[in-house]
């Protein structure tokens, strides 16, 4: 195609080659709607396809985001309950949502089956155009008055509704509070003044046909984007959507176009309160405080990127200014929630300050962001430094990962909703040439940036975050008057209609049970043979797994260092060992330029601590530290040499730096909890069921968490640093236990040189020389039992988990059929139940490969109610309330996962990982497509 071309009601406006992704970009205009639409063809089957439209709520009601819930609730063509959670279970895809941001709403899936991306697109272009909006959905998915036992009319009247709950569970993160507070008082004049997700104190302002006239004003070809990715052709799409959608528009003025920020004379300052955080490691330092600066509108793509590289410079790692004036100043735990450069909203924002801070400090803090600033706008930023962030960036443009097209789209989208160029962002060489030419024709560009976005910039805000003992209570204190006040207004009948319409919906949900009219891909079209890549298991003293891969220029290693052995006291300092391990620096080389080494050549390098169970046996483990690390082929041989000094000479014992470290892993374990609540009750209630169980809740849990509460509160440094350096002799020098492995993953050219360097790398370590098999402990648990376990925390929404013990391991006959029956159990039935009926904004099960089968809730109003839903659950399964249609949906679900796409650095890795051969996972895949009725009900 060329400019000009009328393709199916679309004008072609551009066509651009992207060297840099391998890619051509077309752009193209619905001549009679106006609405626009990105093509991005490239040589990749996981094609992705996007629509967005700007949502501009003024008000903080939740409109947008409950929309966004409501429009998945049925359409006229699939008028059905809820096709988008029904499709989940009837396509192979590879990625489903809908998602809500600050000014705008977007709908996207990505597939590798053609088919299955016709289907998709017919759901998902009806969804948004065609939503039936009824009543009973939005009370559902919004808000409702309801008797908090719903089936009994004598029970007290309540709020509930699913996104009502969901807000409340994030409304209670004081990192989300704190960052949409922030954005409300810096951008206070349109709709960035608001809470698009909604709070909850309004939410229940909102109405229905409030909600029909938003998607009547917003849900329009006209105020749409279509970005459309992979190697399907661009007519079939564009063919699709003009005569599905198109056609039954005409072209209007939206009128969503978010205005610019009028510009403060002077800063100003605010102040909120949050909950105590009880997590917190120091109880009385638990102060926010920040400066946010807006800054140029994202629609000009250079200046764009010199904001974000100078931002980038200013905070990222040990060299940067505001790292050594704020983290390392001990003042705080780690930087203030939305510390960087956000490019989410027509005009960009910087914000930076400190979190876990004395109140009496901010005045202090204040003082020091600003001499920062002045200090840096002086002197500016190092070449080096410069250079390794333009390496970051080149590495990261190379790197292939498996939702190439995803992360393209989820990039572009919010930024080309406000003018900017998306064929010209794409353009990174370009862009980089560019800023490579202003360094080199004037030495002071950085330095003058600077000056003009942060200090004759005087549009910027002072924000205090405090926390207020009294703030859960105030919040119950005002709902429940929002309730008595709503209460007080309803007549007798109205009070009555609460109660019918409660059993009314359920009716609502049986009305549609027959949902034929919705797409499926077929069983039999599902492939029977995995995919198999061509390994190489070479034997130095160490196994090495080398696997070549069109890995577009890059090298990836990987490494297990088994610690079965080490003593059991060390074993709870092993994740934070791994945390500061490549952070600490060397004995030859001080942390901060080990740091910019590290920059300069590699991706970075990275330790964890796991723990596997053995694919053949549950009760078995393997517990080790995983490294990885991945860098341009140019730069291998130096990539190792880091590796390599590190091994032989890591340095754990600067006080400071690791105080430092230990404060900033500890906040962020503590600020993940109310995000995350639903994987810390698993991993709480499966902990004695399973030794990798076991240690993956030590090293990720509650525990781990309330372990470096502790440490982080410590007097005792040296103890710690004692304990780091017999983890660092034991992994790094003295493991005879079993033999650590290597796998490097490379192009053909670049793999000789890979293996030459791991090569030296391995002969000049001191590892053990044992040379075998992967060794697995026997579990013997030091855990003390208990079946039931309430963790007591600051939240208003509940996370729940209840875990059986199947001991079924991956190779397991039962562990598919298992596996399947948790799919079952979750569409089936808990959704209804968890969601549906009790308001939580998720729920489910699943089957893990240690042979454990895990119920939990998110975000969930309810406790034992929900509990109980699992107990049914298990019951409703035994009685076989199913049918070949709900098995056939299950199966299609677990294999969106197992046949979902594989970056070429992660292929073959299964063998590397846990010893798992090709041969097992087809006996696996097998018995999956296998599975009958009558093994679900066994199992």
């Amino acid at each position: 195609y060329k400019a000009g071309d009328i393709i199916h009601g679309y004008k072609v406006l551009r066509v651009e080659d992207i060297p840099e992704f391998s890619m051509s970009a077309f752009e193209l205009q619905h001549v009679k709607t106006g609405s626009d639409h990105l093509h991005l063809a490239r040589d990749d089957k996981n094609n992705v396809f996007s629509v967005s439209l700007r949502t501009t709520p003024m008000n903080s009601t939740g409109v947008a985001h409950v929309l966004e819930h409501v429009a998945l609730c049925g359409s006229h063509k699939f008028p059905v309950r809820d096709p988008f959670f029904k499709m989940l279970d009837r396509s192979m895809a590879t990625f489903m949502n809908a998602m809500t941001g600050a000014d705008y709403t977007v709908y996207p899936f990505s597939t590798q089956n053609e088919k299955d991306f016709q289907n998709l697109l017919s759901v998902y272009l009806d969804a948004v155009f065609y939503p039936r909006l009824q009543k009973l959905d939005f009370l559902q998915e919004g808000w409702r008055l309801e008797h908090e036992i719903n089936t009994d009319p004598d029970s007290p009247i309540v709020f509930k509704g699913v996104v009502f709950n969901e807000m409340k569970g994030v409304m209670a993160d004081p990192s989300y509070l704190y960052g949409t507070s922030m954005q409300s008082k810096l951008l206070p004049d349109h709709t960035y003044g608001v809470c698009s997700g909604g709070n909850p104190a309004n939410i229940p302002q909102l109405t229905w046909e409030e909600l029909k006239d938003f998607h009547a004003g917003h849900y329009h070809p006209s105020n749409a984007r279509f970005i459309t990715y992979g190697d399907l052709p661009l007519e079939n799409h564009l063919k699709f959507i003009n005569e599905k959608v198109m056609i039954n528009f005409d072209k209007i003025d939206p009128g969503t176009e978010v205005p610019l920020q009028s510009r403060w004379n002077n800063s100003r300052s605010a102040t909120i309160q949050c909950a105590p955080d009880d997590m917190a490691a120091n109880q009385e330092k638990q102060t926010t405080y920040s400066k946010s600066f807006i800054l140029p509108e994202v629609s000009d793509i250079f200046e764009s990127f010199t904001a974000a590289m100078i931002c980038n410079l200013l905070i990222d790692g040990p060299a940067s200014p505001f790292y050594k004036t704020l983290i390392e100043s001990g003042m705080g735990s780690d930087y203030s929630p939305m510390t960087g450069y956000h490019s989410h909203q027509k005009e960009a924002v910087f914000s930076i300050g400190l979190q876990g801070i004395n109140q009496d400090d901010a005045s202090k803090l204040d003082q020091i962001i600003r001499d920062t600033f002045v200090e840096t706008a002086k002197n500016g930023f190092s070449s080096e430094r410069i250079d390794a962030m333009l390496h970051r960036l080149e590495l990261q443009h190379k790197h292939q990962s498996s939702q190439f097209g995803l992360g393209l789209t989820f990039n572009l989208m919010p930024i080309w909703q406000h003018g900017t160029d998306p064929i010209q962002a794409l353009k990174v060489d370009s862009i980089v040439k560019q800023f490579r030419q202003h360094l080199k024709t004037d030495d002071q560009f950085l330095q003058k940036k600077c000056t003009e976005y942060f200090l004759t910039n005087t549009h910027h805000l002072n924000l205090t975050m405090t926390p207020d003992p009294e703030y859960k209570a105030s919040l119950e204190k005002r709902e429940k008057a929002q309730l008595e006040s709503m209460l007080d207004n309803l007549s007798h009948e109205d009070k009555t209609k609460v109660y019918e319409q409660v059993v009314l919906m359920p009716e609502n949900v049986k009305m549609f049970k027959n949902y034929i009219v919705l797409l499926m891909t077929k069983c039999p079209e599902l492939e029977w043979r995995i995919n198999y890549y061509l390994i190489n298991q070479r034997l130095y003293e160490t196994p090495v797994i080398t696997c070549v891969q069109p890995t577009n220029g890059v090298t990836y290693f990987n490494a297990v260092l088994p610690v079965n052995g080490l003593r059991g006291d060390l074993m709870p300092y092993l994740p934070l060992f791994c945390e500061v391990f490549t952070q600490m620096g060397t004995h030859t080389t001080d942390y901060v330029t080990f740091s910019q080494r590290e920059d300069l050549v590699t991706g970075g390098l990275s330790a964890s601590a796991t723990s596997s169970c053995f694919y053949g046996d549950s009760m078995t483990s393997e517990t080790s530290v995983r490294l990885s690390s991945h860098c341009l082929d140019r730069n291998v041989s130096s990539m190792f040499d880091l590796w390599g000094e590190l091994f032989r000479e890591v340095n754990m014992n600067d006080t400071t730096r690791l105080q430092t470290l230990i404060r900033q892993r500890a906040q962020e374990l503590a600020n993940s909890v109310s995000f995350s609540g639903h994987l810390f009750a698993m991993k709480s209630a499966a902990r004695p069921l399973a030794p990798s169980a076991g240690y993956s809740e030590q090293f990720g849990g509650l525990t781990q968490v309330n372990f470096m509460k502790q440490i982080a509160d410590s007097d005792d440094i040296d103890d710690i640093i004692m304990k780091l350096n017999e983890i660092a002799l034991y992994v790094l020098r003295n493991n005879k236990d079993a033999v650590s492995r290597f796998a490097l993953h490379a192009t053909p050219h670049a793999m000789s040189e890979a293996t030459t360097s791991l090569t030296k790398f391995v002969e000049n370590i001191q590892l053990s020389d044992v040379v075998g098999k992967i060794k697995w402990n026997d579990f013997e648990s030091s855990i003390p039992v208990s079946n039931r376990t309430f963790h007591d925390l600051p939240l208003p929404v509940n996370f729940t988990s209840m875990c059986i013990a199947t001991n079924t391991p991956y190779s397991h006959a039962d562990n598919p059929a298992l596996r399947l029956l948790a799919r079952l159990i979750t569409t089936k039935f808990l959704h209804k139940q968890i969601r549906e009926k009790g308001g939580a904004y998720g729920g489910g099960a699943k089957h893990g490969d240690d042979g454990i089968f895990r119920f939990y809730s998110y975000r969930d109003p309810n406790n034992w109610k929900t509990i109980q839903a699992f107990k049914d659950g298990v019951k409703w399964a035994l009685n076989g309330d199913f049918d070949q249609e709900n098995i056939d949906e299950a199966k299609l679900a677990i294999f969106q996962s197992i046949d979902s796409p594989v970056s070429p650095c992660n292929r073959g890795l299964n063998i590397f990982n846990s010893g798992l051969y090709d041969v097992t996972i087809q006996q696996h895949r097998d018995r999956l497509l296998d599975v009958a009725k009558d093994e679900l009900v066994d199992v």
